[in-house]
């Protein structure tokens, strides 16, 4: 499931997953959050898998690939959070398709993913 990260500004999607993220989170939380956001310009993200993380279901990884495929030009900056390795490797595999600026960190790195995708945004 996801929820929201609080005390970042208005133009950052900041979300932690915990437990097993599944479809009904993409379909029903994650997705309309994020699309409503870009119709305003585009959008910062904070995707912190966190210490409660247990995965995606297959329909999940198949919507996180297909959200991400379309929406390619719609991220300013995303910062991925994450103690899994072979997820972080993934990201960084991709990062040179995304238009904007794309850095992964640590989940002990936290607060300086934080800091990074606030600087700069718009407050408000």
């Amino acid at each position: 499931m996801f929820r929201q990260i609080e005390g970042l500004p208005a133009d950052v999607l900041a979300v932690e997953a915990t437990g097993e993220v599944s479809h009904a989170d993409y379909r029903d939380w994650l997705i309309p959050r994020a699309e409503a956001m870009m119709g305003k310009g585009p959008v910062r993200m904070l995707y912190v898998l966190g210490a409660g993380f247990a995965g995606f279901d297959l329909r999940a990884m198949a919507d996180d690939a297909r959200f991400g495929q379309r929406h390619l030009h719609d991220f300013s900056r995303i910062a991925f959070v994450s103690d899994h390795g072979a997820l972080n490797a993934i990201v960084t595999v991709f990062r040179p398709f995304f238009h904007g600026e794309v850095k992964v960190f640590a989940l002990h790195d936290l607060e300086k993913a934080r800091a990074w995708i606030a600087e700069g945004a718009h407050v408000g």
